[in-house]
Parts: structure tokens; sequence; C-alpha cells
């Protein structure tokens, strides 16, 4: 902030020319191309989470926009400053009292614009820091999606893991289904078996019981061999109960396996679609997880861009906080100039009033010295009349010697009139004899007399 404000109060003090503007719309149009960047770092920092490329292209775009507005204005800087050098030139070459006050009217008019471009600069100056905190805040998003992705990518090893335990339960309910398969046709095997032995039996009985009748006419081995048929014909009847319970045992038995391999069954189909939904959502979650590492990198490069731009920033505002020691420097020296400047000022005005003292005194001088010539002439025309008649007269030579004296004597009186404190003044204006218009500076007005005299002879 000290910064900001010492940066306002040097060029506030700076004379800007005021014709310029150029460099006006120029800062306008900086102004309004940075609106854009603004709103554009305001909806990322919103919470879209998504910057596309166009959108970052822009974003850079303005910035450096900026920075070469920025430039043009460090340029515009150093030409003012060689306008005020000129300046300051003209003030010293001039010493004239009009051309002074135009050029303070003219630094008047460049300090009121001064003030302007001073507005318009801290107004960008406010614009480039709310980039950069919107860029620190988009740096922020990054890191979050960072994280995010890192959360997802543990989400799919669980969802792999889940997958894995699914395998392998499918895999075990594919191997009880291929056992109870085979246990089913052994069982079927062995009722078949069962089912033809009973078969045998009850053919067996059926031939025994047409074969009794015959053996009643036939004696006593008939009787044996009744007995011994009776016999083999209840234990066929015993074995064939006993099948008969075993079969019933076994169709339930079978029934029990049908149920249980049609739940299995049905397991295995829901197992399976499991599995299938199971392999659809890890393929979704590898492609969400493939889209987070590109948008992670993606995002790393953006990071890496806009940490190298601010490093950049860094060194122009390391150059810029130069630019503002050199100008503090320059702008001391300026007071020191205006000091310097008012003491001419003053210097001037105590020229022009020794210069108007001095016209004062030429002007009595010419006075006194058009008398002396009034008088001389005169006494030169007396001389020239008296001059025949007196020619041998023993007088003459007083008269002469008394009009030497009377010479003297105005001489005197020029040497103790007040001098002029300021001879190089009166240097500047000549007067000249009225005979051979020889001219003598103002100061050497006893030499144009002695001139004169010499002249008249």
């Amino acid at each position: 902030m000290n910064v900001k404000i010492s940066k306002e109060r040097i060029i506030g003090k700076w004379g800007l020319k005021s014709g310029n503007s150029r460099a006006d719309s120029g800062l306008e149009k900086g102004k309004q191309a940075s609106a854009a960047p603004r709103k554009s770092a305001e909806e990322v920092a919103a919470g879209k989470g998504k910057m596309t490329d166009s959108e970052r292209s822009g974003f850079v775009q303005k910035i450096l926009f900026l920075e070469k507005e920025k430039e043009k204005y460090n340029h515009l800087l150093g030409e003012k400053d060689r306008e005020i050098q000129n300046l300051e030139d003209k003030l010293r070459s001039k010493t004239k009292t009009s051309e002074v006050s135009l050029l303070q009217n003219q630094l008047e008019e460049k300090a009121k614009e001064a003030e302007r471009r001073e507005q318009l600069l801290f107004s960008l100056s406010e614009e480039i820091n709310q980039l950069k905190c919107n860029l620190s805040e988009v740096l922020a998003k990054c890191a979050d999606l960072e994280n995010k992705a890192s959360s997802t990518s543990q989400a799919s090893q669980e969802g792999a893991t889940n997958s894995t335990e699914v395998e392998r339960q499918l895999k075990d309910a594919l191997e009880k289904n291929q056992q109870w398969l085979l246990y089913d046709q052994q069982r079927e095997a062995y009722v078949r078996g069962l089912l033809g032995r009973i078969f045998e039996l009850e053919q067996k009985a059926e031939i025994v019981n047409q074969q009794e009748p015959k053996s009643n006419s036939e004696g006593h081995l008939q009787e044996e061999k009744q007995e011994y048929y009776d016999q083999l014909l209840l234990t066929a009847k015993s074995d064939l109960e006993t099948e008969r319970r075993t079969i019933t045992q076994l169709r339930s038995e079978l029934n029990e396996f049908k149920k249980t391999y049609e739940e299995t069954q049905g397991e295995i189909m829901s197992l399976n679609a499991l599995l299938q939904s199971q392999r659809v959502a890890e393929m979704k979650t590898q492609e969400n997880e493939n889209k987070m590492k590109e948008k992670a990198q993606r995002l790393k490069e953006e990071n890496e861009t806009i940490k190298e731009q601010l490093r950049e920033e860094k060194e122009k505002s390391e150059d810029l906080l130069c630019q503002v020691q050199l100008l503090r420097k320059s702008l001391l020296r300026q007071e020191a100039e205006h000091t310097r400047i008012a003491l001419l000022e003053k210097q001037i005005q105590i020229c022009t009033t020794d210069l108007e003292n001095g016209k004062l005194d030429r002007q009595n001088l010419e006075h006194q010295l058009n008398q002396v010539l009034k008088e001389l002439r005169k006494a030169r025309e007396q001389i020239t009349r008296l001059e025949p008649l007196k020619l041998w007269e023993p007088g003459y030579m007083e008269s002469q010697e008394d009009l030497q004296a009377v010479f003297d004597k105005k001489l005197t009186t020029y040497d103790r009139s007040p001098r002029l404190k300021h001879s190089s003044c009166l240097d500047e204006s000549f007067l000249e004899c009225p005979i051979c218009k020889v001219q003598y500076p103002t100061s050497q007005h006893r030499e144009l007399l002695a001139h004169v005299d010499f002249c008249t002879i």
C-alpha cells in the first residue's frame, strides 16, 4: 500500500502532456479488456471448477494485454520526463516574465492531467491485484480436484477388490453347480438300475405265479420248490418295498436337489448380472479415473504456467519498484530544480527592476547629454562668431582657457554623478555622435563628450 501511495505521489508531481488522448484511450481499453478476465476468473472461483483451454488462453492474453499497457504507460512517463526536461531547459534559456507565466500554466495543466492518469493507473493496479486473487482461487480449485482424483482412485481400488470377491464367489458357485450336476446324473443312473432290477423281479414273480398251479400237481418236491419260491417271492417283495422306499426317498432328494439347483442357477444368474454391472461400473470408474488423471495433468500444467506467470509478475513488480525508486530520485531532483527555478525567477525580477532603473538612468543621462550638447553648440557658435574678431586680441587665449575650464568642470560634474549598479545593462544601449555618427555605449558617455569636443574642433 505504501508503494502505491508513493507511486501516486510521484506520478502526480510529474508533468504530463494534456494533448495525448491516445494514451488515455489505451488505458481505458486496458480497463475494459481487464473486465473480461475478471468475470471469467470469478466464474471459475464461484464453484464451476472447470476451465477450458479457450478460457485459459483468453485469461493469459488479457494479462499480457495489461502488461503491454503498463509498458506503454511507462514509455509515456519517459516521454513526459523528457518533455519536462525540455521545459526546464527553456526556463533556463529564456528570462522573460511572459514566457515564465506561460510555462507555469502549462505545468498546472500537466499536473491536472497527471492526476487523471494517476487515477487510471490506480484502477489498473486494483484490477491486477484482483486477477492475482482469482488466480490463487483457481490454484486452490486445482488442489481440490487433485484430492478428488486421489479419492476416486481409492474408490476404484475398493471396487476392484469387490469385483475380485464377486468373481471368487461366482467360481465357487459354478464349481458347486458342476458337482450337483454330476451327483444328479449319478443318482439318475442309480435309479434307472433299481427300476430295471424291480422290473426283473416283478417278471420273475409273475413267472412263479404262473408256474404255481403246475407244481401242485406234482409231489412233495413241488412243495419244497413252492416254499423255496415263496421265500424268494417274499425276499423279492421285501427288496421291492425297500427299493420303492429308496426310490421315493431318492425322488424326494432329487426334487430337493432340483430346487437347490434352480436356486443356485438363480444365484448364478444374479451373480453374473452383478458381475456384469460391476465390470461396467469398473470400466466407468476406470474411464473417470483416466479423465481425472488427464484433467489433473492438465491442471498441473496450467498450474506450472500460472506459477511461471506469477514468477514473471514478481520480476516485473521488482522492476516497477526499481523504477519507482528511480522516479523518487528524479522527483527529488525535480524539487531541487523547482527551487532553483524559483531562485532564477527571483533573479529575473531583480534584473527586470535593475533594467527599469537602468532605463531611467539612461534617459536622465541622455537628457543631460542633450543639454550639454546644446550648450556646446551655443559655445561653438559664439566661438565661431567671435573668432575672426578677437583672433589677435590678448584676451582670446584667456577665453579659450575659460572654455576649457568650463568643459573640464562639466566633465567633473558628470564624473560626480552616481554610477549604475549594473554596467552590463547600460552596455546594451548606445549613444552616437551627432557629427560623425560614431556609436558609444551608454556607460562610455564621457568618451563620447570628448569625441564630440574633438569633432567640433
